[in-house]
């Protein structure tokens, strides 16, 4: 949801005038001035033809506002009023043409709104806090929308204090900090910390846009553009989302990922996006620049590591904050040496545990207990935007104690779809052009990798199946940069089915990088996360990320993870009822509620074995026994009619777009829900172009009533 940008400033009009004369003296036989033609013409005859008045009047009898001019000189008649008139004619006249230009302006050509909430997040955020995490310095923003008077259903007469963001989960170090001193104290003690320790953290508005209206009567939108469109359920609200689905199309949403049969086409296609639109989807999973020293120094271990001996050097140094780490290599011989990323991710108990041996009162026998729980798990879907907690949360129940709590609506807030998808970022530093550096994503078992000569700069991409070794018949190749000694910072990834490359921001172009899981890797539903049952073998999905070098002198001193979105494959609409009734109670191998990913209850595997139920996300993504799960990922599909277009918000768990729009006529009541899973093209409103205002920082000492200082920074496009 949008709102348009109150009190708007209109463009000044400048009045222009046009001067035809050069002199005030006339000439005695005037000639037509050029830029005055015809005009100036007729009236120097009717001036000529025109009979002699029967008395001169003299300069003493001529009016006051008259100029008094010496003879042969013209006499400016001044305005009635004097010259102050005239000014303040000006005046009015202009501001009335600035205000029609605006209107003109803000009808046809452009308009700013506000964003009031998270559905777009983060690429566009509503109400939030903007904080930088306590344990590790990485700024992160958590929504505050539920803060927002307007955003409470009309009538409502819930206590909105009850609705504050008191704490948010920060997505690097998984800490959960609180946002407010005022707290409950037993709270505080339960998150560790003293009232005096706990900054208070405000709430900012969300990001001003400009919306451009220009064009859209003459050419549709694209796809994935973010566009501003009238709710089809009430047309006095304005929704912002990004256009997944054009007219004449059929849609599919399964494993996260967009497929589109086109009105021309016979079969599903993956949606693939343009290399910037990806790119400023990406959600940030991990960086090595935010280990924080306190978890680090209590026994949790880091998430990169070398695997294999003699390889790598690791150099890790502890600061006050955050640890520092670098990674080197001077490789001689023609094995590769690999360092690896897991992803293990504390929770609040395990932050609990390390607060105790920070203070020294963790025994021996709990640090073993400690150590040994410490295990990888797969990436999920993680937005910090989402993973909030609110007062209502920790005050009204208490028993929830100071974590995130499972909610029937939103999910889980840490997430709980297991993504494949992933970008690898690793600032290296090749010390001599020699050997190769190799980039390595694994995604259900399988490696992608590319491999660089850095003697050449040519990279070659392949598939490897992490349980055979078997390399699969699959080859993209192009030509990069890196062939001399320097500083990189590369970007590699997997998503939508094709391999991507990033050197100093320039992408590479990659022949033969797209690929299709059906023909090459066994088929798209056999899509499933692996890993060796030998804790010395391949870690496959809970080591998803790797960086290697063979015979090459290297220096790397970043390294980060990110994510794509994941859609979610929720629907509502005409057959939910039917869903429902088929799939709740006779068969377990669909989801309880439609808008589940998975089924909660005990099913089966795609060999056959029993699958537990369900007994929590954290459970889910770690043990490999329980994966067979996603074998039952669902999948939804859409139809998009003439004149219709559809549309998906960026933070899938929480957005509500055209995914689970009902059909009036098939839900009780009906009230404020549109026709269907659509949008009509007379509501579309324009397509966002910029965040030209974010949040600003404070205020300005001494004048509290305007904005405080502007946040350059974040003012972007929007892609």
């Amino acid at each position: 949801m949008v709102r348009r940008q109150k009190g708007q400033k209109a463009a000044h009009a400048a009045r222009i005038r046009l001067d035809c004369g050069g002199r005030n003296e006339y000439p005695t036989n005037p000639s037509p001035p050029a830029a005055c033609g015809w005009p100036y013409a007729l009236a120097t005859r009717i001036m000529a033809n025109k009979k002699p008045a029967k008395q001169k009047p003299s300069f003493a009898d001529a009016p006051s506002n008259v100029s008094d001019k010496p003879p042969g000189e013209v006499a400016l008649i001044e305005a009635p009023g004097g010259s102050h008139f005239h000014a303040t004619r000006e005046v009015i006249e202009s501001v009335a043409v600035a205000f029609v230009l605006a209107f003109l302006f803000r009808t046809f050509v452009a308009e700013a709104f506000v964003i009031p909430t998270g559905s777009m997040a983060p690429a566009l955020e509503g109400r939030h806090k903007d904080v930088d995490c306590a344990m590790c310095g990485y700024r992160f923003r958590v929504t505050a929308s539920d803060e927002d008077p307007e955003n409470r259903p009309a009538g409502s007469r819930a206590d909105l204090t009850m609705a504050q963001t008191v704490g948010g989960m920060c997505p690097m170090c998984r800490y959960l900090m609180p946002f407010r001193p005022d707290l409950p104290e037993s709270t505080l003690e339960e998150a560790g910390v003293a009232a005096d320790e706990v900054e208070f953290q405000p709430s900012y508005p969300g990001d001003r846009i400009v919306v451009s209206k220009f064009g859209l009567d003459f050419a549709d939108p694209e796809r994935w553009d973010v566009v501003v469109f009238k709710f089809p359920g009430d047309g006095n609200m304005n929704y912002i989302k990004r256009l997944t689905g054009l007219p004449g199309d059929s849609l599919r949403i399964y494993q996260g990922d967009l497929f589109v049969k086109s009105p021309d086409a016979t079969e599903f296609e993956i949606a693939r996006r343009p290399a910037d639109k990806l790119v400023a989807m990406l959600q940030p999973v991990h960086d090595t620049r935010y280990e924080p020293s306190e978890l680090y120094d209590a026994g949790w271990p880091l998430r990169w590591a070398p695997t294999t001996p003699d390889g790598w050097q690791h150099a890790v140094d502890a600061d006050e904050q955050d640890v520092v780490q670098t990674f080197a290599i001077d490789g001689t011989g023609d094995e590769t040496a690999w360092i690896r990323y897991r992803h293990l991710v504390p929770d609040q108990d395990d932050w609990r545990v390390a607060q105790l041996a920070d203070r020294g009162e963790l025994t021996a026998e709990e640090r073993a207990e400690w150590e040994s729980s410490q295990r990888p798990q797969l990436i999920s879907d993680f937005n910090p935007y989402n993973a909030r907690l609110q007062r209502n949360s920790v005050e009204r129940f208490p028993r929830h104690g100071w974590q995130l709590a499972p909610s029937s609506v939103r999910g889980e807030s840490t997430g709980y779809c297991w993504v494949g998808d992933l970008a690898l970022e690793c600032d290296v530093n090749v010390l001599e052009p020699r050997g190769e550096l190799l980039l390595d994503l694994v995604k259900a078992g399988f490696h992608f990798r590319a491999t660089i000569d850095l003697e050449t700069g040519a990279v070659l991409c392949s598939i490897v199946d992490g349980r055979t070794g078997e390399t699969l018949d699959f080859e993209a190749s192009g030509q990069t940069s890196l062939d001399a000694a320097g500083d990189y910072e590369l970007r590699f990834a997997n998503i939508d089915d094709q391999l991507w490359l990033w050197v100093d921001g320039d992408r590479v172009d990659l022949a033969g990088a797209a690929y299709d899981p059906d023909t090459l890797l066994g088929g798209r539903k056999e899509m499933l996360p692996w890993a060796s049952p030998d804790d010395a073998g391949d870690q496959g999905d809970l080591a998803p990320a790797g960086v290697g070098a063979r015979g090459a002198a290297l220096i790397v001193d970043r390294l980060a993870v990110l994510r794509d979105i994941y859609y979610v494959a929720a629907k509502y609409g005409e057959d939910a009822e039917q869903f429902l009734r088929t799939h709740r109670s006779s068969d377990p191998d669909y989801p309880a509620n439609p808008n589940d990913d998975y089924p909660t209850g005990p099913v089966r595997d795609a060999n056959g074995q029993r699958v537990p139920a369900y007994k929590g996300v954290k459970n889910l993504l770690t043990n490999p026994e329980d994966w067979g799960r996603f074998w039952h990922r669902r999948q939804v599909e859409f139809e998009v009619g003439d004149d219709q277009f559809f549309v998906m918000g960026d933070n899938s768990p929480e957005s509500s777009d055209a995914r689970v729009w009902t059909d009036r006529d098939n839900e009780r009541g009906g009230r404020g829900l549109p026709g269907g899973n659509y949008v009509d093209r007379r509501l579309l409103i324009g397509r966002a172009v910029a965040v030209f205002w974010p949040h600003s920082w404070g205020s300005i000492p001494g004048m509290p009533w305007l904005p405080g200082f502007p946040n350059f920074g974040d003012m972007r496009l929007v892609r």
